[in-house]
């Protein structure tokens, strides 16, 4: 045995401490645990010393014939108070942590101390992550090392149980049909087996039946109408197609059928759309693209005085010979241009119109066809005027 000055027993719910005699570690310790040399020591026994809040202990004395028998049940070392004992046996813990408890106490005459340990685990649920594949159903607990439960408890909702390591829990199951099940997760404390519980609902994947976008309309300025059917009822996620041409995620739809719903959009310019399965392993198709293109801009009035002209085509093949699209005419005042592909995207704008565009978008030719052009001028009189119209781009 070691002169350290105090050596734990623990036995299963039972923890005990004693306190041995050792003069210099005593002096250099303010702590009523350490016994001083002269001083006797008590037995402390608790049931149990571990377990889950709230937790409630029972103490008594190791010993017979003891008399005036009175506790701290969270001593944290220095003096004792007379306020700070209880003669109450019988005390609950209502928080986790590691708690000390120390006990006084007189025999014949000597008085007596001793102090013991008693470790009290928190009941945190566990949170659990679900991924499904057709009937197939797999739980992982990612923060399983901040829980520190022993292990895992799985009721799957159809009379199947399993249990899951403490350290790395991952449990898969396959159903027999597509019912809703309830799942429920327990983690447990091997010492005093308790913990928290944790419950989700799952409904395994009928079929892996593509979704449909049926309409998309517009109902404001700045907001879109779409309505899709899912005969699967699988869950789904709505995306939105970028200008680069990447989706991106919106909202997510599960066991829906069918529905309607608004999107925020700019209805000026095109947007498309598309529904996929949340259930990647169900390896069925994105629903066709769908895309709402805004109403096509009216013919400019006629300007039978204008000074300013637009040209029909223009072919950027590096001929010297109209290689690119410039107004022209008696040209005064600031000039903006610019251009629209026919999804109603921005393909080229500068502020200055004489520079002209050369078919190009960021450093790339655009491939031939009818591009729109907006061409706004500020006159020096400050008189505003626009010109819209339709341009051939001809590789």
């Amino acid at each position: 045995m070691s002169d350290a000055g105090v050596v734990r027993y623990c036995f299963g719910i039972l923890c005990v401490i004693f306190c041995f005699l050792n003069p210099l570690h005593c002096r250099a310790q303010s702590d009523v645990c350490i016994l001083a040399p002269g001083e006797s020591m008590g037995s402390l026994l608790i049931t149990p010393g571990i377990g889950c809040f709230p937790l409630k202990i029972k103490a008594t004395s190791g010993l017979t014939d003891v008399k005036n028998v009175r506790y701290v049940y969270n001593y944290q070392g220095g003096a004792v108070q007379e306020a700070d004992l209880t003669s109450d046996s019988v005390y609950t813990y209502t928080k986790p942590g590691l708690y000390r408890v120390l006990q006084y106490s007189e025999q014949g005459g000597q008085p007596l101390r001793a102090c013991a340990m008693v470790l009290v685990y928190d009941t945190l649920p566990p949170e659990l992550a679900i991924t499904g594949c057709l009937n197939r159903a797999t739980v992982r607990i990612p923060r399983a090392a901040e829980y520190q439960y022993d292990w895992y408890a799985v009721d799957w909702g159809d009379g199947t149980q399993e249990q899951l390591d403490g350290v790395n829990p991952v449990g898969v199951h396959t159903y027999s049909d597509d019912s809703q099940r309830l799942i429920t997760v327990r983690g447990v404390h091997l010492y005093g087996n308790c913990g928290g519980t944790a419950q989700v609902r799952f409904r395994p994947s009928r079929k892996a039946d593509t979704p449909v976008i049926n309409q998309i309309r517009a109902v404001s300025a700045k907001g879109l109408e779409l309505t899709f059917t899912n005969p699967g009822t699988n869950p789904v996620w709505l995306e939105q197609r970028s200008p680069g041409g990447t989706y991106q995620r919106m909202e997510r739809f599960d066991e829906t059928l069918k529905a309607v719903f608004q999107v925020e959009a700019d209805t000026t310019v095109s947007v498309c759309f598309r529904l996929v399965l949340a259930d990647t392993c169900l390896q069925a198709p994105p629903s066709a693209e769908v895309c709402y293109n805004p109403p096509r801009p009216p013919d400019p009035a006629p300007e039978p005085d204008s000074t300013v002209f637009m040209p029909d085509a223009f072919s950027p093949n590096a001929d010297g010979i109209n290689d690119r699209l410039l107004p022209q005419g008696l040209l005064s005042g600031r000039l903006r241009l610019t251009v629209y592909n026919r999804w109603g995207e921005v393909v080229f704008r500068s502020e200055d119109a004489r520079e002209g565009w050369d078919g190009q978008q960021r450093g790339q030719p655009l491939p031939a066809g009818a591009y729109l052009y907006r061409l706004e001028m500020q006159k020096p009189n400050g008189t505003h005027q626009e010109k819209r119209g339709t341009v051939i781009l001809i590789n």
